[in-house]
């Protein structure tokens, strides 16, 4: 097999998210290009090296091959590996060097204050609640800032994702709706205030279907090698380029994955513990005595009242 034709089968064993496959995808058309007669099983380490080499440019950091280009190729050729479609990877021991980049902000990778206000006072100053991207608008960002949810688990939330439990609400995130980095689902229970601005009766209004995109707006895939981008994904693109018209242009913070790292600074300084912060987030736990006795969604509805 070539290297395009390694990717499909990778592809069709292994059904990687879309936007993983849209990521990867622009890795193995440059990999195919560059050994258009040569099978990847005939790719040496000294092939993968210096194609390696040629990847960091004015407009491709250190960084990013170092995130995304080189974890598809080993991911890719150790799979094949395993299915016996080739014998080694070359691409095992290759590793880039990336320059270490100074951190300016004091908050880091978190929000300002006046930030957080600047997103969050302009989104509840949307009115218009008919199309979806208004919607998005008036929601995403309170929701996230309460969760520290990924803004793409949330432009994908349903109303049926939207429940009573017990004394509260929850809202749960599941691979059901769309694309979650871990594939597990989780629930998180709804901040009082959201709840106050009027959340629960938006939700409901809108009935069981996705809340911040049009149902049609879902093309079905023609081709699995290019699978169309979600509208939660447009949704979630769209909200980060109104942000950052917003003024929040810091490149330092993203302007939707902020809150990710607000809520977790936020929850800190509440005295919310570590364990149940990842919880409420999603984050992995820290070692393997954390996974033991997962927080409660009752726990973490009472942190969220600290």
């Amino acid at each position: 097999m070539s290297c395009w034709e390694l990717f499909g089968a990778y592809v069709a064993a292994r059904k990687p998210a879309d936007k993983t496959i849209n990521r990867w995808r622009a890795v193995f058309k440059t990999l195919q290009a560059a050994f258009p007669a040569i099978s990847a099983g005939a790719l040496t380490e000294d092939d993968a090296r210096a194609w390696k080499d040629t990847l960091v440019t004015p407009k491709r950091a250190a960084g990013t091959v170092d995130a995304v280009w080189l974890p598809a190729a080993k991911t890719v050729f150790s799979w094949a590996v395993t299915q016996k479609h080739i014998r080694a990877n070359p691409f095992a021991s290759v590793k880039v060097d990336v320059p270490k980049v100074a951190v300016l902000r004091e908050e880091g990778k978190s929000f300002k204050p006046e930030e957080a206000q600047v997103i969050l006072r302009a989104s509840a100053a949307i009115t218009n609640l008919r199309d979806a991207f208004p919607r998005a608008k008036r929601w995403v960002m309170w929701l996230c800032a309460y969760s520290g949810a990924r803004a793409g688990e949330i432009t994908q939330l349903r109303g049926m994702d939207v429940i009573p439990r017990g004394d509260f609400y929850v809202m749960r995130l599941t691979p059901e709706a769309g694309s979650i980095k871990t594939g597990n689902a989780r629930t998180v229970p709804l901040h009082e205030h959201l709840i106050a601005q009027g959340f629960i009766e938006f939700a409901r209004a809108l009935g069981e279907g996705p809340l911040f995109y049009n149902v049609g707006a879902v093309v079905a895939e023609a081709d699995p090698l290019n699978p169309k981008t979600h509208p939660a994904t447009k949704a979630r693109q769209r909200l980060g380029a109104w942000v950052r018209e917003l003024g929040i242009d810091d490149p330092e913070v993203g302007p939707t994955h902020g809150w990710r790292n607000t809520f977790q600074r936020t929850a800190d300084r509440a005295g919310i513990p570590e364990k149940m912060s990842d919880a409420i987030t999603g984050h992995a736990p820290a070692s393997v005595g954390r996974k033991y006795g997962p927080a409660t969604v009752d726990d973490m509805a009472e942190a969220l009242r600290a």
